[in-house]
């Protein structure tokens, strides 16, 4: 009809390609990759596609102590499901246990078997309970008949590239799960070796039980195919670094190191390296990348035992809780500026922005920032430009930027001073002209830090904001 407008069509989303609804259901949580997948065909072919399913982490909750008798054990009976289903598929499987195995594990053995039979994993990560501590000897231990098949799985796997082992009971001598893997001939191709090292950002138990650093030797010499390694730094001594260094074995591309300090406990003291065999280590591990996590604080005195001039430091992360000032990045930009990729300070109370600003000025290759701490907004300027569009990642925490201030409020009235003159030639009261005078500058700072993020943007060639730290505990 003339006069009438045409309908432009809605687009058909289920002309796109399968591929595309693959990626698209792999960015949502189970819950909701379920319920699209009973809409329609299309969508329902997309869910039981096998790249959807390389990669499962099952989640398997323990008793809440190993004190209390409290019984929580809950074995989601969607694990055993989904597995079934598309334990074929899956290459990359994380095992985590909150709280501790108990005598009563419901379908926790059908569970595991069915791990066994239908995965073919390269990738296999264990979380089981929290990391052992000496306390813990007093209380339960986890049940023997349920490390079991954990224990007889890595006895059995044969395509087993990657084995993270994030925390294990560890006073439960007779199921020791590392025996288990130096007695499988099929895992002496492993590449990738973490232990006990931490995944997250903020915490981690400080006082693990965790192997000796013979035994981590030992370790560590059957797998001589290794190119990644993670430990704490009370499993490190020189004997290990020698080890990494004999002639036949693979070069090491990356050696993690948590750095676990407690300045009382002779277990947990930094270990003392020379100079020569990281020398030594370097020479026989051409370009091998050493990476810190320092969780506690360390005096800079005892960390230099361990990191020497020739240790190739290419990325260190000082967690929420380290104590990192300017004496430790000065110690940083002096020794491993020419090295050195990544920084990152996750503590909100440090406060050294102008040695930061040097760090950056001198480490060449330095191209991932991420600083929580205390600065000005001229200096995330100047840090932005110092790399424009070759920073891979730049982080700054908003709250902690600050806007320089020409005149302090406070000095611009003696302190006995009740009223003073407007400009305008009007009495005021001393404390309300201040409460004025510091909104006026809480405006500015709004303009200013805005203009900050557009010439940060600029330099980095896209629209960039300062990060805002979300709650620890947060449910979106």
């Amino acid at each position: 009809m003339a006069g009438v407008e045409e309908l432009t069509p809605e687009p058909d989303f289920s002309d796109l390609p399968t591929v595309v609804w693959v990626n698209i259901l792999d960015h949502v949580n189970l819950v909701t990759r379920y319920r699209v997948s009973v809409t329609c065909s299309k969508l329902n072919e997309a869910f039981n596609h096998p790249t959807l399913w390389r990669k499962m982490t099952l989640h398997v909750t323990g008793n809440v102590t190993n004190y209390g008798w409290s019984k929580q054990m809950v074995v989601p009976a969607r694990n055993i499901q989904l597995v079934r289903h598309f334990g074929k598929y899956v290459q990359n499987l994380s095992i985590l246990i909150s709280g501790y195995l108990d005598d009563d594990f419901g379908d926790w053995n059908d569970l595991i078997t069915e791990v066994a039979n239908k995965c073919r994993l390269e990738t296999l990560a264990l979380s089981v309970g929290t990391p052992t501590t000496a306390y813990h000897y007093i209380g339960n231990k986890s049940c023997r008949r349920n490390l079991i098949p954990l224990v007889n799985f890595i006895q059995k796997a044969f395509r087993l590239k990657k084995l993270h082992v994030m925390s294990w009971p560890m006073d439960n001598e007779d199921e020791n799960i590392f025996e288990a893997a130096v007695s499988n001939p099929k895992l002496k191709d492993l590449e990738e070796l973490s232990l006990f090292c931490a995944t997250e950002k903020d915490w981690t138990s400080r006082q693990p039980v965790l192997p000796s650093p013979t035994e981590t030797t030992y370790l560590v010499n059957h797998f001589c195919h290794l190119r990644n390694l993670s430990l704490r730094s009370p499993m490190i001594n020189s004997e290990l670094l020698t080890t990494l260094s004999i002639k036949g074995r693979a070069p090491l591309r990356r050696l993690q190191v948590l750095v676990n300090y407690i300045g009382q406990e002779d277990e947990f003291q930094i270990p003392e390296v020379s100079d020569r065999v990281w020398e030594e280590f370097t020479r026989k591990n051409l370009g091998v990348q050493v990476v810190l996590t320092i969780l506690t604080r360390v005096p800079l005195h005892e960390l230099s035992n361990f990191l020497k001039p020739s240790c190739p430091v290419h990325a260190v992360t000082f967690m929420s809780f380290s104590d990192c000032d300017s004496n430790m990045v000065l110690y940083l930009t002096e020794r491993y500026r020419h090295t050195l990729a990544c920084f990152e300070c996750y503590g909100e109370e440090v406060d050294f922005e102008n040695e930061l600003v040097s760090l950056v000025e001198k480490s060449p290759k330095l191209d991932k920032l991420l600083y929580y701490g205390k600065i000005c907004s001229r200096n995330v300027e100047r840090l932005a430009e110092l790399r424009s569009k070759h920073w891979e990642t730049f982080i700054i925490l908003r709250d902690n930027i600050y806007v320089e201030s020409e005149k302090n409020i406070d000095d611009m009235f003696d302190e006995d001073q009740v009223f003073t003159e407007t400009a305008e030639g009007t009495l005021v009261l001393v404390s309300v002209r201040k409460r004025i005078l510091r909104e006026e500058e809480k405006q500015t700072a709004i303009v200013r830090l805005r203009e900050m993020a557009e010439n940060v943007s600029k330099q980095l060639g896209y629209h960039w904001m300062p990060t805002v730290k979300k709650p620890k505990f947060s449910f979106t």
